[in-house]
């Protein structure tokens, strides 16, 4: 890994730090909300702004709320589910013309909003129709993001992942992915110490998973292994206060979050997460991945051990599914949604995954996590 800036002027003039190929643009940034103002202005397109309503309170985003075409989107309320998606597109399909470009402002939530209604303008069926891999779909018009949360990879990744009626999943296409995306670390300045705390452990599983994966690319796992070094630097620094150089290392650990998410593929601790996720919406993703690797110790031990580090050092108690509701009645729907995300145990397990991630298998898992 080289050299990492420790100041913005250092950021704007980095070269690619990433190996795998990514089909977004990359702009690094010391002053995300006028550039991508500018280059609305620049390339005369009309723009319709997706913005995480929390932004409202922060006068650095000023600029940003004066534009007349934008929808705020309470992200801290839940995670994007297919019917937000459905009702934006057809708020957009009402108007006189479509917008140009969909600009999505905010953390991995607003991110992915933005990328699904760009998906599904140009499609005829919901959502909840391309929720999956693999499907044949007409592209969209381009969404440009500007990230205020700096860990997600969603400012890169072709997959918009969702809440649905019946399962979370993404919809997992090349044209989900972002065609631009300005990186300004200064914007996650007015990020709460919790949310920049669980997000960046969301980071560091990322890396972890796939470096550990039996599945992906040689040059996903490079680039997951200098984020997982970057991620564990910020969180064994401590994330209470922003500081600029963590921000920076935060906002590189993203990005190679995303590429290495393109060639590669996470594993156990994911699939687990989105059990706990579909029987509580209220759980936030990033607790959802630490509740689930505080339950497998026994599989990834050195990842056990860091999170329960990171989570001492920062002063933090042992988040439990308890808390968000989730109890005995939830583990046999869990289970089933777990095994359903057959990808994730192939990665995790390679060759012969089904007879390691059986029903009796994940089923356990689960259950120590509602005692624990």
């Amino acid at each position: 890994m080289k050299n990492v800036p420790s100041d913005i002027s250092g950021f704007t003039a980095l070269d690619p730090w990433w190996r795998t190929g990514v089909p977004t643009c990359i702009l690094c940034s010391g002053n995300g909300i006028d550039d991508i103002l500018r280059k609305i202005k620049q390339e005369d397109v009309q723009a319709f702004f997706l913005v995480d309503s929390v932004l409202e309170k922060q006068p650095l985003f000023a600029p940003l709320f004066i534009e007349q075409s934008k929808m705020l989107f309470n992200a801290s309320a839940s995670e994007p589910r297919t019917d937000d998606v459905d009702q934006i597109v057809e708020f957009l399909r009402s108007r006189d013309s479509l917008p140009d470009v969909i600009v999505g402002v905010g953390g991995g939530s607003t991110m992915d909003l933005a990328k699904a209604v760009g998906i599904c303008l140009a499609n005829p069926g919901k959502a909840r129709d391309y929720q999956g891999y693999g499907m044949d779909l007409k592209k969209g018009p381009p969404v440009w993001v500007l990230p205020t949360l700096n860990g997600t990879g969603a400012e890169i990744t072709p997959i918009a992942v969702l809440r649905g009626p019946e399962k979370k999943l993404g919809i997992n296409h090349p044209y989900a992915a972002p065609a631009v995306a300005v990186i300004d670390p200064r914007l996650s300045s007015g990020v709460k110490p919790f949310n920049r705390f669980f997000t960046m452990m969301d980071c560091y599983f990322h890396h972890y998973e796939i470096v550990k994966s039996k599945t992906s690319s040689a040059d996903a796992v490079q680039d997951a292994r200098d984020g997982l070094k970057l991620a564990t630097e910020v969180l064994d620094s401590g994330v209470q206060e922003y500081n600029v150089e963590n921000a920076i290392k935060s906002a590189m650990a993203s990005i190679l979050g995303g590429s290495s998410t393109i060639g590669g593929r996470v594993g156990a601790v994911h699939a687990i997460s989105y059990g706990l996720s579909n029987s509580a919406p209220g759980l936030p993703h990033s607790i959802a991945v630490t509740i689930s690797m505080l339950a497998l110790q026994e599989l990834y031990p050195d990842g056990y051990e860091d999170t329960v580090r990171f989570l001492e050092g920062s002063g933090l108690s042992m988040p439990k599914a308890s808390e968000y509701g989730i109890g005995e009645g939830e583990i046999e729907k869990m289970t089933s949604v777990a095994l359903g995300m057959e990808k994730l145990w192939q990665s995790c397990f390679g060759e012969g995954w089904e007879g390691k991630a059986s029903r009796t298998f994940v089923y356990d898992i689960y259950k120590r996590i509602v005692n624990g």
